[in-house]
C-alpha cells in the first residue's frame, strides 16, 4: 500500500513526531511505500533519525533564504500576513498558520497520490475534511489528544467535520468510547490503535544508579515543578540521589528558579534535549512521570521498555491505561508533590521493589513495539483500501 502521514512538522521533538516515524518505519519494514509530509520545516536536520526509506516532503520551507529555506514570490509573502482559515476557530498552535499553509496544504491534498491519507492532529484532520479528495484515497484523522480535552468550539468542530473520514483513530480504549458516545452514527468507524515505541537499544537498567529520570518539554503540562518539588522532600533523606530532566522548554528559567528556591542546585540537573534517551535511560534507576495532563504517556512506556519502575500522575488517558500499582509501576494523585514524594521514597530505599516493578514494566512495553501494534494499522489500512475497491 501508498501510506502517507500528514504532520505539522517532522523535524522537532514531541510524542506524535515519535510515534509517527516508528509507525512509518514499521510500515516501511514491511514492504509498503511510506510518505511523510510535513506542512512546514524550520531547520536542515530532524531531532529524530529518519529511516532513509520514508520519503520525506516538506510543503512549506520557512527557514531563512539563505539557510535553505524559499525564496517567497509576491503573491505568497502576501498569504503569509493573511490567516487561515482556521484561525477563527483557534484552531492551529504554530506560528506559520496563514492563508499560505492553507494554499500549500489544499494542492498538496487535491494533488497527491496515495491509498491511504493520515492526519495526525486536529488541524490536519480538518485541512483534510476541506480539500480531501475522499474519492481518490482513504482519509484516516489520528487524535494524539482526547476528545474531553478540547474546547467546546474545537469539539464542535470535530463532531461536525470528523464523520466526513472513513476512520476515527485515537490511541487509548477511553478515548475511543468516548468518540462513540459522541458521533454513534460513526462509532463502527472509531479504532483505538496505542502509540509504539521500539525495544531499547540497550541492555536493561541495573537499578543501581541513584539517578530520577524524566523526560519532556520543559512546559506546565509536564509536571515537573511537581517532581522539583517532591524530591525536595526527600532529598536530605537521601544525599546520594539526583534527578535529571531531559528536554526543553519555555519553563526552563521557572524550573530553574524553583531548583534554586529548594537549593537543589547540583541535584537535580536539566541537560537538555538528547535524542536517543536509551543510553541515559540506563544510567537512571526510577523514572517519574508528574504530568497534569497525558492523552498517552510515550515516556511511560519507553521508560518502561528501558527496565525502569516508574512513578506517574494519575492522569487520563493514557497512564491509567498502562501504569498498574504494584505490578509495574506507581500511580499518584496529580498535582500533589507529597504523594510523589512517598512514591520515590518507598522506590529510593528498596532496590528489590525497583526491580520487581521493572520487570512488569518490561513485559508491559512489549505490548507496544512496533511490530505489534503495526499490524493493527494494516489491518485497518487494509480493510479501508478493499472497501474502495
Amino acid at each position: 500500500m501508498r501510506i502517507t502521514f500528514l504532520v505539522r512538522s517532522i523535524w522537532g521533538i514531541g510524542g506524535t513526531i515519535k510515534t509517527t516515524l516508528n509507525t512509518a518505519e514499521a510500515l516501511v519494514e514491511l514492504g509498503h511505500d511510506v510518505t511523510i509530509a510535513s506542512c512546514v520545516r524550520n531547520k536542515a536536520k530532524a531531532d529524530f533519525a529518519i529511516d532513509p526509506r520514508i520519503e520525506v516532503v516538506s510543503l512549506w520551507d520557512v527557514r531563512k533564504p539563505e539557510e535553505g529555506g524559499e525564496r517567497l514570490s509576491f503573491l505568497d509573502r502576501w498569504r503569509m500576513k493573511r490567516p487561515s482559515f482556521l484561525d477563527a476557530d483557534k484552531v492551529n498552535n504554530m506560528g506559520e498558520s496563514s492563508k499560505l499553509l492553507d494554499v500549500r496544504v489544499r494542492k498538496f491534498l487535491q494533488t497527491h497520490q496515495t491509498d491511504v491519507l493520515v492526519g495526525t492532529q486536529i488541524s490536519i484532520n480538518l485541512y483534510m475534511a476541506a480539500y480531501g479528495r475522499p474519492a481518490a484515497y482513504a482519509m484516516v484523522a489520528q487524535e494524539h489528544l482526547y476528545l474531553d480535552h478540547y474546547t467546546d468550539t474545537l469539539r464542535g468542530l470535530i463532531l461536525e467535520h470528523y464523520p466526513k473520514m472513513d476512520a476515527i483513530v485515537t490511541i487509548t480504549d477511553a478515548d475511543a468510547a468516548a468518540y462513540r458516545e459522541a458521533l454513534p452514527a460513526q462509532a463502527d468507524k472509531v479504532v483505538c490503535v496505542p502509540n509504539s515505541i521500539p525495544p531499547s537499544s540497550k541492555a536493561p537498567s541495573e537499578l543501581t544508579e541513584p539517578v530520577i529520570m524524566t523526560a519532556g518539554r520543559l512546559t506546565g503540562m509536564k509536571g515537573f515543578d511537581i517532581l522539583i518539588k517532591g524530591f525536595a522532600q526527600v532529598a536530605d533523606d537521601f544525599p546520594e540521589w539526583k534527578v535529571k530532566i531531559f528536554g526543553r522548554g519555555k519553563d526552563r528559567k521557572k524550573l530553574k528558579g524553583i531548583i534554586d528556591e529548594y537549593g537543589l542546585q547540583g541535584r537535580v540537573e536539566m541537560p537538555g534535549p538528547v535524542t536517543p534517551l536509551d543510553a541515559e535511560w540506563q544510567q537512571a534507576s526510577i523514572a517519574a512521570i508528574p504530568s497534569r495532563f497525558e492523552p498517552f504517556g510515550l515516556v511511560i512506556v519507553e521508560a518502561m521498555a528501558a527496565g525502569l519502575p516508574v512513578v506517574c500522575s494519575a492522569v487520563k488517558h493514557g497512564p491509567l491505561e498502562i501504569v498498574r500499582t504494584e505490578e509495574n509501576g506507581i500511580l499518584v494523585e496529580p498535582k500533589q508533590p507529597k504523594q510523589l514524594a512517598d512514591a520515590l521514597r518507598r522506590l529510593m530505599s528498596d532496590p528489590s521493589l525497583r526491580r520487581k516493578l521493572a520487570d512488569g514494566g518490561l513485559n508491559t512495553a512489549k505490548r507496544f513495539e512496533p511490530g505489534q501494534v503495526v499490524g493493527l494499522h494494516v489491518d485497518l489500512f487494509d480493510k479501508l483500501v478493499k472497501a474502495r475497491a
